[in-house]
């Protein structure tokens, strides 16, 4: 379970503060080289299954690309199929400050996309487009000039000089973009951070119409088994009006409708301990432990007692 919104990560802490703080708490413990980021990308991180296949999908299209099922395969050239299928977009572009440092790889921010779109996105902004001003449209395996007629919010979307991606992923976008912002404040440098701050006011948009769903956190703690950090704005929805845009950030702090959390017990506790979640109705959970500074804690196991009660 991310932590609800009464037990926000650095509660109290907002602006340039929280920044430091989440810097300082959230940086990665290592990255993985280009190579081994590309393929854990693809075989683990991303993966998933279509009609009894494993592959991979394109992050702006929905496009899926299969493994060809050979041991010896890599995975990363067996999904970029000769320039046909998938290869690895940096969400924040590395000509604005993500080239020959730490978040070139810093998985937090790649994604397996077509590699089509990769090259027409280049470095280009992220915005809400006009669809009179949409010079291409991205879905699937297809690229067309002309304003589809169905299922507008499936495709993403090119202008001269703005990206608009699909809509169910415009959150993952904007958090991804957080998330740079904040580790990679120093590499990036005044330019990309310049690039960053036009577009933060619909980036904070799309993170509150959006937001992080279980197949995210548990997409960051995927992440997260190979460079031991967790991207905070995924765990705790208001890290990131609180940290870029303070005057607007909501003090409403109260649980999740549907959900309680009775425990730990005892608190502190150096052993054993008991926590109770109590929902509305039968869903899946899936339950992380948090420090006091708000950094995702290491699980071992999980007592056999552990259970969901419902009301």
């Amino acid at each position: 379970i991310a932590p609800p919104a009464s037990a926000q990560i650095f509660p109290g802490l907002t602006g340039d503060d929280l920044l430091d703080a989440l810097a300082g708490a959230y940086a990665p413990n290592r990255v993985l080289s280009s190579s081994q980021s590309k393929d854990r990308l693809y075989d683990t991180v991303d993966e998933v299954t279509v009609g009894g296949q494993r592959g991979v999908l394109g992050f702006y299209t929905d496009f899926f690309v299969p493994f060809d099922g050979q041991p010896s395969s890599d995975p990363s050239q067996d999904v970029f199929n000769n320039n046909a299928g998938i290869n690895q977009e940096h969400v924040w572009p590395r000509s604005e400050g993500t080239d020959n440092n730490d978040a070139e790889t810093d998985m937090h921010h790649l994604v397996p996309t077509r590699v089509r779109v990769n090259s027409d996105r280049a470095s280009l902004p992220f915005a809400e487009i006009p669809d009179v001003q949409a010079v291409a449209w991205y879905r699937f395996d297809q690229t067309q000039s002309s304003t589809p007629t169905a299922d507008l919010d499936a495709y993403s979307e090119r202008s001269s000089s703005a990206f608009e991606p699909r809509e169910v992923v415009k959150g993952d976008v904007a958090r991804m973009l957080f998330y740079v912002a904040t580790i990679y404040e120093a590499e990036v440098g005044s330019g990309g951070l310049r690039w960053f701050d036009r577009q933060l006011g619909t980036l904070l948009d799309w993170h509150d119409a959006d937001p992080a769903d279980a197949a995210e956190v548990a997409r960051s703690g995927r992440v997260a088994s190979f460079q031991g950090n967790d991207n905070p704005f995924v765990l705790d929805a208001t890290l990131a009006r609180r940290a870029f845009a303070p005057a607007t950030a909501s003090t409403n702090d109260a649980q999740p409708k549907g959900l309680r959390l009775v425990g730990p017990f005892p608190n502190p506790t150096e052993g054993r301990t008991s926590i109770s979640v109590v929902l509305d109705a039968p869903v899946d959970v899936q339950l992380a432990l948090f420090d006091a500074l708000g950094r995702r804690a290491a699980l071992t196991s999980l007592a056999d007692s552990f259970a969901m009660l419902w009301r």
